[in-house]
């Protein structure tokens, strides 16, 4: 059976010549290998050249797509670039600085080519780039249910609770362009979520592998997912789209759950700055839900992490979740000071008496009054809270 890969890059030259490395492995005669770069402006161009180069002569359709300059929104449309030149039978997404992990990959090819379906839906893991070590996925726990989803809805609405990346599906080509399927365009980012939505719901059967296809990086300088700013109110925007798709409303409790879920991961990384943009619009958002759909979440672990917040945002109580939101940030700014502190406090102690101690002991003076301005500030918040 013949794979389609396709491959995004945007300024990511130290990472997408060892993702291209990662691939090789995985790459069959026959193959294709599509490679869009979305206009960057750094060294990625050359890489991917100068990866390609070795694959020549191997019976590996390679197509790489140099758009020139970067467009609007962040992957929708340099996927569908790729969308509209794919070959293959079968098609795998590949985040140009994540690296492929090839016996998990071709596990899952193997499955796919013994039985083809519209989805198969891997597993993967999450690589910190910050503290340098692997850690499972968010929704790892889910695999637990696989076993016991044996029909097609069953399967459908546990895909639906999946993390929507698209690096860790085999799709059917096929299917996709029977259904229609693209990727949404627009001045926003994440549109890997309507997408995963629209594949879910018009999928006929969904399979699922609960082994590792790849090694995701996160915590990387200028990576979308470190987003803290108003861009994140692009997920109401898509929450919106995901209920415009839906066939009838037994799925609107699966749309609110992906929706609380991200709200739970927004707050504990939205900047201050956007507090008020985010809040209005998840107030404009929230409000039109209708009880039911709350009822349905009721008692769920994962809408519960924002359960609370977002209650009060449909209800209109900006003001007290923002406060909250505003002590949080505090408390959150106090735990590193505290760590840059007791490290700053090391370095003192091994350079106490050369000019780098010197500035050392500067630098922890400065935290240190920060430190403790934050600390009353914090003191002064509870006081009022408690008042």
């Amino acid at each position: 059976m013949r794979f389609s890969f396709v491959v995004t890059a945007y300024n990511i030259e130290d990472y997408i010549g060892p993702c291209l490395d990662s691939l090789t492995p995985c790459l069959r005669p026959g193959d294709q290998l599509i490679v869009v770069d979305d206009g960057s402006s750094d060294c990625s161009c050359e890489e991917i050249m100068a990866r390609l180069a070795p694959l020549e002569g191997r019976g590996i359709e390679l197509c790489p797509i140099f758009l020139g300059a970067n467009t609007q929104g962040g992957v929708g449309i340099p996927a569908n670039v790729a969308l509209n030149e794919v070959r293959g039978e079968a098609l795998f997404f590949v985040d140009g600085d994540d690296l492929l992990e090839a016996g998990g990959f071709m596990a899952a090819r193997q499955a796919y080519e013994a039985r083809p379906s519209d989805l198969l839906i891997a597993n993967y893991r999450v690589y910190d780039a910050a503290l340098d070590r692997y850690m499972p996925p968010a929704d790892q726990p889910l695999w637990a249910r696989v076993p016991g989803a044996r029909d097609p809805e069953a399967r459908r609405h546990l895909a639906l609770q999946m993390i929507g990346v698209p690096w860790r599906k085999i799709y059917r080509v096929a299917f996709l362009r029977a259904a229609g399927l693209r990727f949404p365009e627009g001045d926003f980012f994440y549109e890997d979520n309507p997408f995963h939505w629209q594949a879910c719901l018009a999928a006929a059967e969904i399979r699922f592998l609960d082994r590792s296809v790849c090694a995701h990086r996160v915590a990387r300088a200028g990576q979308t997912m470190a987003a803290q700013g108003a861009e994140l109110t692009a997920f109401f925007d898509h929450y919106e789209t995901i209920l415009s798709l839906l066939p009838d409303a037994q799925y609107r409790p699966d749309a609110l759950r992906w929706l609380l879920e991200n709200i739970a991961w927004h707050i504990e990384r939205l900047d201050p700055g956007a507090h008020w943009i985010y809040a209005l619009r998840a107030q404009e958002v929230l409000a039109a839900v209708p009880e039911a759909d709350w009822q349905a979440l009721r008692h769920d672990p994962v809408a519960l992490r924002s359960w609370g917040v977002a209650r009060a945002l449909a209800a209109g109580d900006l003001a007290a979740v923002i406060s909250g939101w505003q002590g949080q940030a505090v408390m959150r700014r106090l735990a590193d000071l505290e760590g840059r502190l007791a490290h700053l406090s090391d370095e003192m102690d091994r350079q106490q008496q050369t000019l780098g101690g010197v500035q050392g002991w500067a630098e922890g003076q400065r935290a240190l009054q920060e430190f403790h301005a934050l600390k009353a500030m914090a003191k002064s918040r509870q006081a009022d809270e408690a008042g």
